[in-house]
């Protein structure tokens, strides 16, 4: 995943910017963006000893808190599972489309 990161001593001006945050979006990987997610999500994981899906249930019952770390665990948790749902859509639909061009290539004669 990548971050851009400013300060008040480097903050760029506005067409800067954009043009970083365009390069940052068009250089991002969803898979390597999930996996820096997954590596997230193990931390607290080990951390707290419980997994993400057993701390997110406590979490939205009210049983553990409104921590620092429990919010970024939850936000990490619930990025992950959007970030997981797209790209398994896309791979999908990838291979949807795969498929059906294969049959289309196989139905014309010889």
């Amino acid at each position: 995943m990548t971050t851009l990161r400013f300060t008040k001593d480097n903050w760029p001006a506005p067409e800067k910017f954009q043009r970083l945050l365009r390069e940052a979006m068009t250089e991002s990987n969803p898979l390597d963006d999930l996996l820096e997610l997954a590596i997230e999500l193990r931390d607290y994981e080990q951390k707290y000893k419980m997994t993400s899906e057993e701390f997110s249930e406590r979490f939205k019952r009210g049983e553990l808190g409104d921590t620092l770390d429990f919010i970024g665990w939850a936000g990490a948790y619930d990025l992950f599972l959007k970030r997981k749902a797209r790209l398994e859509t896309t791979l999908m639909q990838a291979a949807i489309w795969q498929a059906s061009m294969f049959e289309e290539t196989e139905a014309v004669p010889a």
